[in-house]
């Protein structure tokens, strides 16, 4: 009985030691795991950016007003809040006539082969008897110019029958584009024309900010970099997608496009952008190689005294070279991570490269 109790004592003592050395091993596998590799830059101090508010309106890439092709009367228009994917139907017109007209171009096709037909018999018989010098010339060349005539006439009737097809095709008007109905311009059974709107087609999910601008904006703002934008009690950093370097002879202003993802803000809603305007004195700037852009974020990298990562976010302004001016809580002078800074986590151990960093690079020039 002895003997059994100390048994399950050592094992109860092996097992405790298993589990330790298991633990051990496995405590010693995180803590020997080798940090990120980075490179580093110092953040400069040089000219900021003074910034201007101006107001925006969310508004959609596409937006277009659809218009029937071909003259019917309406059988079917879609509702408005339909979503319509791109290639359905969006109404639908009486194909009757064209229908008829179908089956007329038919008949003119088969009546004109039946000629050809004829004729071609006819000029074989024709070129038998010339060879016997038992017809004339002139007879024959008769032939041969109303077959010649046919053969036109037959092309012609084949166009036409092909584009009875296409107007059939064309009386399904179909979306051009996946879209919100916004508006019913026709009713069933109102008698349309080529040209006359029956709906208004909106693109809810591509979406870009409109705003004017003074035109030196243009000199401060380059299209890709990402400026403020809020409204609604939202705010999130937006790309400028396209500056239109046309201004207007009046109010001296020109168009900025900004890229937007869906879910923020409705299309016709306005907003406030804030742009760089012109050059100050202060500021600070970091290379473009520490930003990083993720989830409509944008933030560097900075570096703990225990060489930790930490996640510092930005406000992008104005770029020169290779430098952007930003505005955040970074002091001139302290290290950002400029490589290797995609696949950092807020906290990560880090090690800085043993070659020639871009701070020392940055001290020597």
């Amino acid at each position: 009985m002895k003997q059994g109790h100390n048994m399950k004592y050592a094992g109860a003592v092996t097992f405790a030691l298993i589990t330790l050395g298991m633990a051990g091993t496995s405590a010693l596998g995180e803590t020997q795991a080798p940090p990120a590799v980075v490179e580093v830059a110092r953040v400069s101090e040089g000219r900021g950016a003074a910034v201007i508010s101006l107001p925006g309106t969310v508004i959609s890439r596409q937006d277009a007003q659809i218009s029937a092709e071909v003259s019917g009367a309406l059988v079917w228009v879609a509702e408005v809040g339909d979503h319509i994917a791109k290639g359905e139907p969006l109404a639908i017109i009486d194909d009757h006539l064209l229908q008829l007209q179908l089956r007329n171009d038919w008949a003119e096709i088969e009546r004109l082969k039946a000629d050809i037909e004829y004729n071609q018999r006819q000029l074989t018989r024709l070129e038998r008897l010339a060879q016997q010098n038992n017809t004339s010339q002139s007879g024959l060349d008769e032939v041969q110019s109303r077959l010649q005539m046919l053969l036109q006439e037959q092309r012609i009737a084949e166009v036409d029958r092909d584009r009875t097809v296409y107007d059939l095709g064309r009386a399904r008007v179909r979306a051009p584009f996946s879209g919100v109905v916004v508006s019913r311009e026709a009713d069933i059974g109102e008698y349309t024309r080529p040209g006359d709107p029956l709906l208004r087609l909106v693109d809810t999910e591509s979406l870009e900010i409109s705003v004017n601008a003074p035109l030196r904006a243009a000199r401060f703002n380059q299209p890709h970099s990402r400026v403020p934008v809020q409204g609604g009690g939202e705010q999130i950093t937006a790309e400028i997608r396209a500056i239109v370097p046309v201004g207007d002879s009046v109010s001296r202003m020109m168009e900025l496009r900004l890229s937007l993802e869906p879910g923020h803000w409705y299309i016709g809603e306005a907003v406030t952008v804030e742009l760089a305007d012109s050059l100050v004195a202060t500021g600070i700037s970091v290379p473009r190689d520490a930003l990083v852009l993720r989830d409509n974020e944008v933030f560097v990298y900075t570096l703990s005294a225990d060489q930790t990562a930490i996640k510092v976010p930005v406000i992008t302004g104005p770029g020169h070279g290779s430098e952007v001016a930003v505005k955040g809580e970074l002091e001139p002078g302290t290290l950002v991570v400029v490589r290797g800074a995609e696949r950092l986590r807020d906290g990560q151990p880090v090690k800085i490269s043993q070659r020639e960093t871009r701070a020392e690079r940055q001290a020597a020039s």
